[in-house]
């Protein structure tokens, strides 16, 4: 049986990227961008990005998308904010977030990067991606801002509750049943990555 969660220690980049969460953070505070109305449910990420450039190369600006959400629709109370797409920054992510950007970049191995923000009151019902799991993926949240009190937000892997804490990353394996909610009085955001295990591993 495969773990749920790891241990940050395992990944020493993962680790150093966490003790520099206060920069990440203050560049997501300062971070001004809409959202947007594309569409990306049951799209992957090469899909979206292409839709966003023609949308920008239509004169539209970069920003959020909406996520998904329990019936299958867009959900703007579950949106997204990509920064790196197969290991590249995109351009006008580090327009908006270079230090966030520098930080990322320094470490090979990351696939996929993005800022994920819930509302109060969401949930996201348990899903997974299977694909994680043939390609060597793992996943990384990076608590960046959540309620000074009252902090109902959680994720759930395969049974097993984390509670997202302001400046602490969670690693886990995206490829089996997972959730999360906010019951909070805020919203709740998160630094999102999707990384190679081993060639972050400890000892690799």
């Amino acid at each position: 049986m495969r773990p749920a969660f790891h241990s940050i220690e395992d990944f020493p980049q993962l680790f150093a990227l966490t003790q520099q969460w206060q920069i990440i953070r203050e560049e997501f505070l300062a971070l001004t961008a809409p959202l947007l109305e594309l569409d990306r449910v049951d799209k992957d990420h090469a899909m979206v990005q292409a839709e966003m450039m023609q949308h920008i190369e239509d004169g539209g600006e970069y920003g959020w998308l909406m996520g998904w959400d329990n019936s299958g629709g867009q959900n703007r109370n579950w949106i997204q904010y990509a920064l790196t797409v197969f290991g590249s920054p995109i351009p006008f992510a580090v327009q908006a977030m270079p230090r966030t950007i520098e930080i990322i970049s320094a470490i090979e191995g990351i696939r996929t990067s993005a800022l994920l923000t819930m509302k109060p009151n969401t949930l996201l019902s348990a899903h997974r991606h299977e694909t994680l799991h043939d390609d060597g993926l793992l996943l990384y949240h990076l608590t960046l801002d959540v309620p000074e009190e009252r902090n109902f937000s959680y994720l759930g892997v395969d049974g097993e509750i984390r509670q997202n804490i302001l400046g602490c990353g969670l690693v886990f394996d995206g490829s089996l049943d997972h959730f999360a909610f906010n019951a909070g009085s805020r919203e709740r955001t998160i630094l999102y990555l999707e990384f190679e295990a081993e060639t972050l591993r400890a000892g690799k």
